[in-house]
């Protein structure tokens, strides 16, 4: 099936709309640019997104990808998981991805196969722990692309809201995490609300002499 990019763009602005009248989170335009970006620099054939949404940045991932590989996305809300089909199935790439509906904690360990591009986008205080679930399943040189990982400033900025302190905290211990293991090459670009781009290493970069 072809698929124009008038019509991607069409669908885009409608589901911009949708999570905007509906007060959903959508990736901001700065994020959607760098995942972009990313998508078309990596060149994956197997991608997992932890957190569908609405199906916003699974689009914007699928549009990019190369014949034959797929999207593998993973929503806990059956109601946006539900909106997110129908966007899916408007587009041009529903046989691209595949939608898979409950909480990503669970669903993690029985996933089968490796990732060659991770976007992380779900609950932010469980993103080390998302992160440690699919560590035997990332390919060589996979990007994991984590977005909102400095939370309206709070996470590099002092005393956070009392409400958000819990989940601060877990943002730092995931930030802190990528940028000093050594499996990991990490780049945190303040725009938007913060993304940590992350290129697995498998094995630690040794020092040259």
């Amino acid at each position: 099936m072809s698929w124009s990019v008038n019509k991607m763009s069409e669908l885009l602005l409608a589901m911009q709309d949708y999570a905007a009248n509906h007060n959903l989170p959508v990736i901001d335009p700065e994020g959607s640019a760098l995942l972009a970006a990313t998508v078309t620099a990596c060149s994956p054939e197997a991608v997992l997104e932890i957190g569908t949404a609405i199906g916003y940045s699974t689009l914007l991932i699928a549009e990019r990808l190369l014949p034959g590989a797929r999207v593998t996305t993973i929503e806990i809300d059956s109601d946006r998981a539900a909106v997110a089909v129908d966007f899916i199935n408007r587009s041009g790439f529903a046989n691209r991805i595949e939608i898979l509906a409950g909480d990503a904690n669970e669903v993690l360990p029985s996933l089968h196969g490796t990732f060659d591009l991770i976007f992380i986008d779900a609950a932010k205080g469980q993103y080390l722990n998302y992160l440690r679930l699919i560590m035997d399943k990332l390919s060589p040189g996979a990007v994991i692309f984590a977005d909102n990982v400095l939370y309206r400033g709070w996470v590099r900025g002092p005393n956070p809201p009392r409400r958000l302190k819990t989940m601060i905290e877990r943002l730092r211990e995931y930030v802190a995490f990528v940028t000093t293991d050594p499996r990991f090459v990490t780049t945190v670009y303040p725009i938007g609300d913060g993304v940590a781009i992350s290129k697995y290493q498998e094995e630690p970069l040794l020092e040259k002499n």
